[in-house]
C-alpha cells in the first residue's frame, strides 16, 4: 500500500512566522490535489491554524523522507502544500 507525505505552510496567529506541518496518509485519493487540499483544510480547522501562501498545491514525485524535507524548504512562497509518494509497500 502506498504512503504519501503531505506538508503545508501554516500559522496559528496573524503576524506569526509561517512554519511547515506534515503528515502521512495511505489514501489513494492522495493522488489528487483537490483531495490533498481538503485534507489539509480539515486539519487546519481542527487545530485552529491558517494556510500560508497562495494555496498552490505541488506534487513532488517520489523520494525518501529526507529528500522531501529538502524539497519542501525549496518550495516558492506561493506554494502552500507539497506532497509526494514516500513509499510503496
Amino acid at each position: 500500500m502506498p504512503r504519501y507525505f503531505v506538508a503545508y505552510r501554516k500559522v496559528e496567529e496573524v503576524g506569526q512566522k509561517p512554519e511547515w506541518a506534515s503528515f502521512t496518509t495511505e489514501s489513494d485519493a492522495a493522488l489528487e490535489a483537490d483531495s490533498i487540499r481538503q485534507r489539509v483544510e480539515k486539519r487546519l480547522g481542527l487545530f485552529g491554524e491558517k494556510l500560508v501562501g497562495a494555496g498552490e498545491v505541488r506534487w513532488l514525485g517520489s523520494a525518501r523522507l529526507v529528500e522531501f524535507l529538502v524539497r519542501r524548504e525549496e518550495a516558492p512562497p506561493d506554494v502552500s502544500i507539497v506532497y509526494g509518494l514516500l513509499e510503496d509497500r
